[in-house]
């Protein structure tokens, strides 16, 4: 009897925490459109929240969008360790956004 109370709490953990990684995603997607070039570093921020990391000099996964490239916001996938989908966003010296970039690698 103790052992199908905790399978059943750890499915339905599995299962909330798999409906947050999917909405936080789309969330995620939803806000990545909404990007404008010459956004600031705050906008992105408020759009999109925190970045999963910030890539310095500004080449993530091979993608180099602007010449004028100073560093990349990565967000990653709630599933990034199975589902490989990153949205990028490149910045300037000054900060502001220059190209938007999703990349999603097999």
């Amino acid at each position: 009897m103790r052992i199908r109370a905790i399978i059943a709490v750890l499915f339905a953990l599995l299962v909330l925490g798999s409906l947050w990684g999917m909405l936080r995603d789309q969330r995620l997607a939803g806000a990545f459109s909404t990007i404008n070039h010459q956004a600031s570093e705050a906008e992105v921020r408020a759009a999109m929240g925190a970045p999963s990391a910030i890539e310095r000099p500004c080449r993530a996964y091979d993608t180099q969008v602007t010449p004028n490239c100073d560093h990349v916001f990565v967000y990653r996938s709630s599933f990034a360790p199975l589902r490989h989908r990153y949205w990028l966003v490149f910045f300037d010296g000054t900060n502001e956004a220059t190209a938007t970039s999703s990349q999603v690698e097999p």
